[in-house]
């Protein structure tokens, strides 16, 4: 394997022309330059270099070389440059968080302003979460922090941010009055949110879904589908307040002991940078502060 600080020396003396400016340029001596030029020399078969005046002239395999690596030692330095101390305030970065779209209507109203306050200069990159495989992007540095109910598959260092208690919504007057049983609920075909997006904690307590029932990727669905048919569906009961203004629905209580599930931030065991070390600790602590919410929203039973 080539010795990257050959690379280093190659491409100081491409670009500054002479030996000496390259020594001084990387902090050398000359006759450690010449030696270096001489490795790269046997190592690539090529003279690399030959003498005009008091410089140098590449060959045309120096110049092949010189498109090929000139931009590994300012990407080398840039790699090891990112996992010394990170400052936020004076940082550019941009953090890849995974979340359902639950999650983003959720978290990011306060995640965002929060940030730009904190680094105004980095970013976040939000995209969809897959439990089959956010354990093994975090694990490789593509994501920075998956937020689920559900764990992904893997190894991940878990962080709970907040409990939700999920319902059971209905278009009005689809369960008549009172409160549905376990009975009503188990014969009644309904919504169900797929595996992969986190939120299958509570589906894996309830019976098998009824003939009829629809299988959906994401939350903002769901609404529009039990206002007009006679689908149920179980959700957060944090997104009812916003639902209930804009669909004819109501909710009631599971007839189950356990309906709450604890939301959690997951994240590598080992940060693989220090950008994504400071992230996640911050990032939980500012979503923690936004607590557990419940209650009814416009024209719910009281629980």
């Amino acid at each position: 394997m080539l010795d990257l600080n050959l690379i280093r020396v190659f491409v100081a003396v491409m670009e500054e022309g002479t030996l000496t400016a390259a020594a001084a340029r990387l902090n050398l001596t000359q006759p450690s330059v010449t030696h270096s030029v001489n490795r790269l020399r046997r190592a690539t078969g090529d003279e690399l270099f030959a003498r005009s005046g008091r410089g140098v002239v590449p060959t045309r395999a120096a110049r092949q070389l010189y498109a090929e690596v000139a931009t590994m030692p300012a990407a080398a330095d840039a790699a090891v440059a990112s996992l010394a101390d990170f400052e936020p305030a004076h940082a550019a970065a941009t953090f890849r968080i995974a979340v359902t779209d639950l999650g983003q209507l959720v978290f990011l109203p306060r995640l965002v302003p929060a940030l730009a306050a904190t680094a105004p200069g980095c970013s976040l990159d939000v995209v969809q979460l897959d439990t089959t495989t956010a354990a093994d992007l975090l694990a490789a540095g593509d994501l920075d922090l998956a937020i689920a109910s559900a764990r992904p598959r893997g190894e991940v260092h878990a962080l709970p941010l907040r409990r939700d208690r999920y319902v059971c919504i209905a278009r009005r007057g689809r369960l008549g009055p009172g409160r549905p049983t376990a009975e009503d609920i188990s014969r009644a075909a309904r919504v169900v949110i797929r595996g992969s997006t986190g939120h299958t904690l509570i589906e894996d307590r309830m019976p098998p879904p009824a003939g009829g029932s629809v299988a959906v990727s994401s939350f903002s669905a769901i609404p529009a589908l039990v206002a007009g048919t006679d689908l149920l569906a179980f959700v957060p009961e944090i997104l009812l307040a916003e639902w209930f203004h804009a669909w004819d629905i109501e909710q009631w209580p599971l007839p189950y002991e356990d309906t709450d599930v604890t939301v959690h931030a997951y994240a590598a065991p080992r940060p693989p940078t220090s950008a994504t070390a400071w992230f996640v600790p911050w990032a939980v602590g500012q979503l923690r502060d936004l607590g557990t919410t419940g209650g009814a929203g416009s024209g719910a039973e009281e629980l």
